[in-house]
């Protein structure tokens, strides 16, 4: 079952080639996104940012990426950053009520 709690508003994962800020080399990666947090099963709000996941060709390679993210959690647009190989857990900013019903709705 789809977790529709997470509503990816944009996603953006890349680098400046080489440090130079006239090379930006990003791509958008907001439906990879979505997807990932959709998966089923408890751990599908837990994600490494990194190419594996998220893009099907490096967009910058060569050069450490970064990643940035506003998803919307519960109704409530929240704010993501990290370096590629770094792990984000999602669900730390569900609200409990959201949990609980969760949970009682997985109890049924």
């Amino acid at each position: 079952m789809a977790d529709n709690r997470f509503r990816v508003m944009y996603a953006v994962y890349g680098a400046l080639k080489g440090g130079n800020e006239n090379e930006s080399q990003a791509v958008s990666v907001m439906d990879a996104l979505q997807n990932l947090l959709e998966r089923p099963g408890g751990e599908s709000s837990i994600i490494t940012i990194n190419n594996n996941n998220l893009v099907d060709v490096d967009p910058s390679p060569g050069n450490t990426k970064h990643f940035g993210a506003c998803v919307r959690i519960d109704g409530k647009d929240t704010y993501f950053a990290c370096q590629e190989g770094q792990t984000i857990n999602f669900s730390n900013w569900l609200s409990a009520t959201a949990v609980d019903k969760t949970e009682m709705e997985s109890a049924k």
